[in-house]
């Protein structure tokens, strides 16, 4: 009873906001479909925003009574969880790779260590995820990729919660990241001449990966290497449909891009 009363909503704290119907015809492969909520998609509309914050307004009005069992519930599952803690680190060409959480921050540190100066070799952060979340709701780290020469790190982060993925390059040795920034990346792998960066891009539709991409170092614009809409704009029953991932040959002279598709082996 006691439990019951705890956890009862509020529901007349509020009245509940309703959306609006506005039809949308949606026509695909000869069928015809009503959608009343389809302008809900646009999810920067100001229209759409100010329903979400209405829906958000409600749930926390309602849902007021419960705060206290929620604190309750969130100290009871923290307690049960090592915050300080470290991963098992990996070893990769004369470096330890590992990762670790500190109490009371959200996200991991990524990091590093040499092999060569044992147990007291100083610590190097490859990435602070903590730091790459300030001033934003929400953050992710996708692909990573780091270059033959241990230099150079590529990853990507997503600070949406859409998985939509940005490409970010930091140069370890003098801890700055790099001026480039590529949209809707999924992989990525490096040549072994530590210049050449290989990433895969999302199609905006379907984010399925459909294009390969190569970047230089120090230079502004991309090659892209494959394109999986020319090959169904050309050869529709055997191309590919997407591109999954970019890879490096075990020597990491070249890149691979995997197909998927009904007949897709490879390329």
């Amino acid at each position: 009873m006691a439990l019951t009363a705890l956890t009862s909503l509020n529901i007349q704290a509020a009245d509940p906001p309703v959306a609006p119907k506005h039809s949308t015809v949606l026509i695909k492969h000869g069928d015809k479909r009503v959608d009343d909520y389809y302008w809900l998609r646009h999810k920067q509309d100001p229209v759409v925003l100010d329903y979400l914050h209405a829906e958000n307004a409600y749930a926390a009005a309602v849902t007021k009574p419960l705060k206290p069992f929620e604190d309750t519930l969130y100290r009871e599952m923290l307690g049960r969880i090592q915050e300080t803690d470290l991963s098992v680190p990996y070893r990769l060409r004369g470096w330890l790779y590992y990762s670790r959480t500190e109490a009371g921050k959200q996200y991991p540190i990524l990091c590093r260590k040499s092999t060569a100066s044992g147990e007291t070799a100083p610590e190097h952060i490859l990435l602070d995820v903590n730091q790459l979340a300030k001033g934003k709701s929400f953050m992710a780290i996708g692909a990573v990729a780091l270059s033959e020469d241990d230099r150079f790190y590529a990853f990507t982060t997503d600070a949406t919660g859409f998985c939509q993925y940005t490409l970010r390059i930091k140069d370890l040795h003098t801890g700055k990241l790099l001026p480039v920034r590529r949209q809707r990346v999924t992989s990525v792998a490096w040549a072994a001449d530590n210049k050449t960066l290989f990433y895969t891009t999302e199609d905006k539709v379907t984010k399925r990966s459909n294009q390969l991409w190569k970047h230089i170092l120090g230079q502004e614009q991309d090659t892209l290497l494959y394109d999986a809409s020319a090959w169904m704009s050309t050869s529709p029953a055997v191309a590919p449909t997407c591109c999954s991932r970019a890879a490096a040959t075990p020597r990491a002279r070249c890149a691979t891009c995997r197909p998927t598709g009904p007949t897709a082996a490879g390329a």
